[in-house]
């Protein structure tokens, strides 16, 4: 298992194709803020539109173009007038699939959309080191994989046939991951943890920490997982990251025990052990200055008694 693959699974991610949108402008839709643990995601099948998200320059979307906000940002979806359609009242119907929503009557739409959500748990630490928008083209020749996916989604959200909702469902969230193959295909350098990842000693490095959180890392065994020194460990680490080891470190335990939390029964005190920490007081103190709240209150705010 790479450590990227280890990242999702952590991450708990799931997706879901909430809308087919077939519109007509002139049309400005509003989309409020996601709530926590949701990010948005935007399909053009056909067709053209802009989102603009407030204080920044609008994004312009092609047929072709996904577009990902991984903190589910407040934006707004912008269709102009066209020719080719004519804006009337927004209908929605459930087409057994999915929402199927329009504007445009009988109309050829101006815009053909797929719209939906990926699920994950709270603090992922792959959503975290994303930017605030990852933008994709799945014509590009870095992407010959999400055309048919994209395909497919098209093809249950029209025909509803048995079994669509699971395999609209599935789709999705096989989306997420080719979406991001795709987008780091296509980055000239990486940052963060992503860049990490992509160094191969320093990658290795980041799995130890991922598979073996109990252990008492120190740099000379993380720089030894490297198979590099000390100082040089440090200064690629330092060239790929603003983080440092222990910070990084710190944060995979966290999301692992947020895991253990919400997906089993075990004591706190049990999975602060199984993290690295001797102490559960310590363990405690520094979970709430993660995540907000006492890992009890967590469990009890995420559905487990």
């Amino acid at each position: 298992m790479d450590a990227l693959d280890r990242l999702i699974q952590l991450a708990h991610l799931s997706g879901a194709l909430d809308l087919r949108c077939l519109l007509a402008g002139p049309l400005e839709l509003d989309h409020a803020k996601a709530p926590a643990g949701e990010a948005i995601y935007h399909v053009v099948l056909d067709g053209t539109c802009e989102v603009v998200r407030h204080g920044h320059p609008p994004i312009a979307l092609n047929a072709g173009d996904i577009l990902f906000l991984p903190r589910g940002d407040a934006h707004v979806l912008s269709i102009a007038a066209g020719a080719a359609s004519k804006a009337d009242a927004m209908h929605a119907r459930d087409n057994g699939a999915v929402i199927v929503q329009s504007n445009c009557g009988e109309e050829a739409p101006a815009l053909d959309l797929l719209c939906g959500r990926f699920l994950h748990a709270p603090r992922a630490l792959l959503i975290d080191v994303l930017p605030d928008v990852v933008h994709v083209s799945f014509t590009r020749a870095s992407a010959p994989y999400l055309p048919p996916l994209v395909a497919a989604m098209r093809r249950e959200a029209e025909e509803a046939q048995l079994g669509a909702p699971s395999i609209v469902a599935a789709l999705s969230t096989a989306l997420f991951t080719m979406l991001l193959r795709a987008w780091l295909a296509e980055q000239p350098t990486l940052a963060g943890v992503l860049g990490l990842l992509a160094n191969r000693r320093l990658g290795a490095a980041v799995i130890a920490m991922l598979e073996r959180p109990a252990e008492p890392w120190t740099l000379e065994l993380l720089a030894k997982e490297a198979a590099m020194s000390r100082a040089t460990f440090m200064r690629a680490f330092s060239a790929h990251s603003d983080s440092s080891p222990a910070a990084l470190l710190s944060h995979v335990r966290m999301q692992l025990a947020g895991t253990m939390l919400t997906h089993t029964t075990k004591s706190i005190a049990d999975i602060a052990a199984e993290v690295g920490y001797q102490s559960e007081a310590a363990f405690s103190k520094r979970f709430k200055e993660i995540h907000g709240v006492a890992p009890g209150g967590f469990r009890a705010r995420n559905g487990i008694a």
